[in-house]
């Protein structure tokens, strides 16, 4: 089987994964979708399990080569988060079908196989607190209980898994700015609080608000000379 029909054969095991459960899913399925037999899919696949692996495999090595590429660049802490949340959450606009099997499946995994997956996890989950931590040394952000605050992000961007939608009413990157302005306005230090798009969204406001009183006032010389 050749690289792309390989490829193939991992999507539409985890779309179906994905759609019927792993559990629920048989060879037959697979192999039916493939326009394979049974005994020639095994030929190229030794078992369900190993077809899960590549799965989980394929999504956390992607989703780690971006976080890796993220951690290594020269910028402020804030600026990488931003770039660490979106990049996990393009997952499931990119990568949907592997990264939920990775979420809901991944223990279902023989125990070495699982092992191997969490150390993975664990190296993903420890760039984030980096760089938290980086944030709260250089004044960014408060004392704040990184593994938690780490544990809180995941847990926002993972949720997608449920809910996210390829047709919905917000692009990937839009839910990924907004989960970034959560973040980083709930963390920052006093006076360091707003991102850049909080603070648009907040003089948008502010200008809607002020725009009637300032109709008021220019609308009547006779208010604007009491005011004088």
């Amino acid at each position: 089987m050749n690289k792309e029909r390989h490829g193939e054969l991992l999507s539409v095991a985890a779309r179906l994964f994905r759609e019927k459960g792993y559990r629920a899913t048989a060879m037959e399925d697979i192999a039916a979708e493939m326009k394979l037999t049974k005994a020639a899919l095994y030929y190229y696949i030794d078992s369900k399990h190993a077809l899960l692996y590549q799965i989980c495999d394929s999504a956390i090595s992607d989703l780690l080569e971006g976080v890796r590429e993220i951690a290594s660049k020269d910028l402020p802490p804030p600026e990488k988060l931003r770039e660490l949340i979106r990049w996990h959450v393009s997952m499931f606009s990119r990568y949907g079908d592997f990264i939920n099997v990775y979420l809901a499946d991944e223990a279902e995994l023989e125990e070495g196989k699982r092992r191997h997956m969490r150390s993975l996890s664990r190296e993903f989950e420890e760039v984030y607190r980096k760089v938290l931590r980086e944030a709260v040394d250089g004044g960014y952000f408060r004392p704040l209980d990184v593994p938690m605050t780490v544990r809180a992000i995941a847990g926002m961007c993972n949720w997608l898994s449920v809910w996210y939608r390829h047709d919905g009413e917000m692009s990937a990157d839009e839910i990924a700015g907004i989960f970034y302005d959560l973040v980083v306005n709930g963390c920052a230090s006093p006076g360091k609080g707003e991102s850049a798009g909080a603070k648009r969204r907040r003089a948008s406001s502010l200008r809607v608000e002020a725009s009637p009183r300032r109709a008021g006032a220019e609308g009547s010389s006779g208010e604007k000379g009491r005011g004088a």
